[in-house]
């Protein structure tokens, strides 16, 4: 077996490769569009990789001189802290890089739940606000057959009345610039607005909110937000912020694909092409509210996959799969073998 110095430095690498040139390599692929399930776990996989491998690497050489593997060592240094003397047997070194991926870890632990603390304070004012803006009601304040006047489609007293049903949960801004987003939480809210409701037919406006929905569904916020948190402690790296807004892209897309099944690709690639025409605001879920600073280029990669899919063949798809195990295998199996 390898010396722990090797393997520790094996890791490092490891992790600084998947933090910087392997996560810019994988935002700027072609491929992860025609796969965004996949593509979200492999993410998901070399974001929690390139951490575990880090802090690995500091475990492993403070523990080395306890065991030859992980669960040894770990238990000789439980049985030492328990005694009052967990220093005893430690080099300095392997203190000093132990303290050091500890801190690490803490940081960005610390960060994450920040983050989530924040989201969680500024959704419930968005949502006291929302709530006051639209009467604390769905729908808000207008009437059912108002809220489809300005459809594109005419409108029959029965469509109407399947227009009103369609919006019983869902929250009428009275603005007249087209919005449509998700407020995400326990108590989560899909809004749109007044002007979105008189520029889209029926049909593109039930798309739309199919879109909204999956969001809400899948919980697509708790996807985005590591990544956001990440990117804004080490942001510094290359490839960090682009992965969260890479990540964004595809719960987008995944949030097409399940509205597209529910009325048809051509109809939410129309919807999407009228918002964007529109002058949509860039805050607006229906251009990618995650992240809007890839709001432009994501609207046009979405309807041109929408229009012209083309799906990754199976053998891809569990290369995919594959790829994201053997990342999250790497640190586990390392510090599990054991060292020399």
């Amino acid at each position: 077996m390898p010396a722990a110095p090797v393997l520790a430095a094996g890791l490092a690498v490891t992790s600084v490769l998947l933090a910087a040139p392997v996560s810019a390599l994988l935002a700027r692929a072609g491929w992860t569009r025609r796969a965004p399930r996949a593509s979200l776990i492999l993410w998901q996989a070399v974001c929690l990789a390139a951490g575990l491998c880090l802090i690995g690497a500091g475990v492993m050489l403070a523990l080395e001189p306890l065991g030859h593997n992980i669960l040894t060592a770990s238990g000789t240094w439980l049985g030492r802290l328990r005694e009052g003397r967990p220093l005893a047997g430690m080099t300095g070194h392997g203190i000093i890089t132990g303290t050091l991926s500890g801190a690490a870890a803490l940081i960005l632990f610390g960060v994450l739940m920040r983050s989530v603390l924040l989201a969680v304070q500024r959704r419930r004012a968005h949502r006291l606000l929302l709530d006051l803006l639209t009467g604390d009601r769905p729908g808000g304040d207008r009437p059912a057959g108002d809220r489809t006047a300005g459809c594109a489609d005419p409108v029959t007293v029965g469509a109407r009345r399947e227009i009103g049903d369609l919006l019983a949960d869902v929250r009428i801004l009275d603005h007249s610039t087209a919005v449509a987003y998700t407020l995400p939480g326990w108590h989560s809210r899909v809004v749109l607005s007044a002007g979105l409701l008189d520029l889209l037919a029926r049909a593109e406006l039930i798309a739309v909110i199919d879109h909204e929905r999956a969001h809400v569904r899948s919980r697509h916020d708790l996807m985005v937000l590591p990544f956001q948190a990440w990117g804004t402690a080490v942001g510094w790296l290359p490839g960090v912020r682009s992965a969260a807004e890479s990540v964004a892209e595809l719960t987008e897309m995944l949030a097409d694909d399940w509205a597209a099944r529910r009325s048809s690709p051509a109809i939410l690639a129309k919807a999407l092409a009228t918002v964007a025409l529109a002058g949509v605001s860039r805050n607006s879920g229906i251009v990618g509210s995650q992240t809007p600073v890839v709001a432009g280029r994501s609207v046009a990669a979405r309807v041109d996959r929408l229009l012209h899919p083309c799906p990754l063949p199976l053998p891809g798809l569990v290369g995919v799969y594959l790829a994201a195990a053997t990342l999250l295998g790497i640190p586990f199996v390392t510090l599990l073998v054991g060292w020399s």
